[in-house]
């Protein structure tokens, strides 16, 4: 390899490196943000003396911390998608790019942005509707960015494929020299 092949390929390595140690950060912040944001229901039903030690009392604390996880699961679903983004940082800071490995991290990061997009968009809302009785239909929430975010995961799992498609290519090569 050439020089000035050599010196953005460490660069890239260094920056990846670092990057994957900022996914896992960031993971770690929107899980402690969705838990912050989203505790208000089972804080409530403390709060406002629903929870009595009668079987009444129980079903109101286990509807609060149900409504809890299913508004907080779009944020720890997306948290996972950076978790397997940064293992695929770690691969490519160790100069490992076309693994199996680290495609396989790409496609799975898509996967969970489109799952945790769609229990933001309709899952959630739609299941939290039908615990409180609020309603019970379908409820979508999306906004414009939300379907930018959709286009964008979806691309990042294509995008994946693609990069698999390419190490399996990779390694039959390897196989044959």
């Amino acid at each position: 390899m050439s020089n000035a092949a050599v010196a953005p390929l460490a660069r890239a390595q260094e920056l990846a490196g670092g990057a994957a140690t900022v996914a896992v950060v960031a993971a770690v912040l929107i899980v402690l943000g969705a838990v912050a944001g989203e505790v208000d229901p089972v804080i409530g039903a403390f709060r406002n003396r629903e929870v009595t030690p009668d079987l009444q009392g129980a079903a109101n604390l286990f509807n609060a911390v149900g409504v809890f996880w299913l508004m907080a699961l779009p944020s720890f679903l997306l948290a996972g998608a950076l978790l397997d983004l940064s293992k695929v940082l770690d691969e490519y800071g160790k100069g490992q790019f076309f693994t199996l490995r680290a495609s396989a991290h790409v496609r799975k990061a898509g996967e969970g942005a489109i799952w945790a997009l769609v229990f933001k968009i309709v899952a959630s809302p739609t299941i939290v509707s039908w615990i409180t009785h609020e309603g019970r239909g379908f409820i979508w929430r999306m906004e414009p960015f939300d379907l930018g975010l959709i286009a964008f995961a979806a691309f990042v799992m294509v995008l994946g494929r693609v990069l698999e498609a390419a190490a399996k290519i990779k390694q039959e090569n390897d196989e044959i020299v």
